[in-house]
């Protein structure tokens, strides 16, 4: 009788190692992309203070330049980025939960610390859809009708057409930690082979403004702002900016040289902050959004001193 009650609590003890090892596998998070020496000649050195002008921001963690062009009688700026960490490219939302609550895109920003932020997917005014950020899942759901951009926790990014979305995959990947954000505006931009496209998934093709991440490699973004809708051009005295057809757009990101590259929430929404101001002038003084992408410094893991 004693044997029989030693080896049920031997049993016990080995399901519940079991359990627990099950558990520490299922909380197993990937690390996030290090690009620190990929690109060090890029960053400031350790122990350096952030270096801001108004178009650029330099810090051990992230190089930001930014570019006004005036072309297509349209306001562009491109802001090309550099970090060091993938956790350095970040989704912020209005008053900090992902739901139906808005904020200026200024106050947002400011309230995140973003040295950059961009207007996002607004993924609230969809019914449905994946919505991910910072490795959050704020919504389940299946959105057949829109292109989706992911950016995973190494520093990749792809863009995935409506009708090749493989749901199961994103489940996959989405319990295994793998996805940093999920967007779920779209169009995807450009092709499999990093080309302009002549087809989009999408019925507002005509000139817009426009909000639009691009991606050269892991670790290396831009941000795009188009003005449009006849807002007041900050680059050519007494002109306006008409905005981009998404053809326009879609030649536009190939000739800056990204492989991959989607479109965000435009029209109203769109608009771009930097150096704690808007720098884009939006149509009719902007609205509020539901989230933003945004660029921002983050803490450095502590190292364990060695015993």
């Amino acid at each position: 009788m004693k044997l029989k009650r030693v080896l049920a609590l031997l049993l016990l003890l080995a399901t519940l190692a079991g359990g627990a090892y099950a558990e520490e596998e299922e909380a197993v998070v990937p690390a996030f992309g290090d690009f620190s020496e990929k690109y060090a000649d890029l960053f400031l050195p350790e122990g350096s203070e952030p270096v801001q002008g108004d178009l650029y921001y330099y810090s051990e963690d992230i190089y930001i330049e930014i570019t006004p062009i005036r072309q297509n009688k349209t306001d562009i700026y491109v802001a090309d980025i550099y970090v060091r960490s993938t956790e350095n490219f970040q989704r912020a939302f209005g008053k900090d939960k992902w739901s139906s609550y808005t904020q200026k895109v200024l106050d947002i920003s400011k309230n995140n610390d973003a040295v950059i932020g961009m207007t996002g997917d607004n993924g609230h005014n969809l019914d449905v859809g994946w919505v991910i950020g910072n490795g959050k899942v704020w919504r389940k759901s299946t959105n057949r009708k829109r292109d989706l951009c992911f950016v995973y926790r190494d520093g990749t990014m792809e863009t995935v057409e409506a009708q090749d979305v493989d749901n199961v995959l994103i489940k996959e990947k989405a319990a295994n930690n793998e996805i940093w954000h999920c967007f779920l505006f779209g169009p995807a931009l450009l092709d499999a082979e990093g080309k302009a496209k002549t087809k989009f998934n999408s019925n507002v093709g005509p000139a817009n403004p426009r909000s639009v991440i691009g991606y050269y490699e892991p670790g290396h973004y831009c941000f795009v702002q188009i003005d449009g809708r006849g807002a007041k051009s900050k680059l050519e005295s007494g002109k306006k900016s008409t905005g981009l057809k998404l053809s326009e757009l879609s030649l536009f990101m190939e000739e800056l040289g990204c492989v991959a590259a989607y479109n965000l929430d435009g029209g109203q929404s769109s608009m771009m902050y930097f150096n704690g101001a808007l720098l884009s002038t939006p149509y009719n003084n902007g609205r509020k959004a539901g989230d933003i992408v945004i660029i921002r410094e983050v803490e450095k893991p502590q190292e364990t001193p060695a015993e």
